[in-house]
């Protein structure tokens, strides 16, 4: 697939549930992605995932070092591996009884 000249559209807004992550886009369309397609954010509390800042077409949650962009929810992309590897091993694990 070819790839055009076209930047991605900017973020206006981000929508966090506990199931879904969603970016409103200047151009007026509304993308939405299972929470689990970046494993980052899920695992993250709801302090953490309210900490964000827009950048033109990318969204950056600094505390937990994760850059999500329009792009990428447009194209449903997931998060990398090594990236939700990361994200699992700095949530504390529960004690074992």
């Amino acid at each position: 697939m070819k790839r055009n000249n076209t930047p991605p559209p900017d973020v206006t807004a981000v929508h966090l549930t506990d199931d879904r992550l969603t970016f409103d886009l200047e151009d007026g369309r509304t993308v939405s992605v299972p929470l689990a397609f970046y494993p980052t954010l899920l695992l993250a509390t709801q302090r953490e995932r309210a900490k964000f800042e827009i950048c033109h077409s990318s969204v950056y949650w600094p505390e937990l070092d994760c850059d999500v962009s329009s792009e990428c929810l447009l194209r449903g992309a997931k998060e990398a591996r090594k990236y939700a590897e990361r994200a699992a091993r700095k949530r504390p694990q529960p004690a074992l009884v």
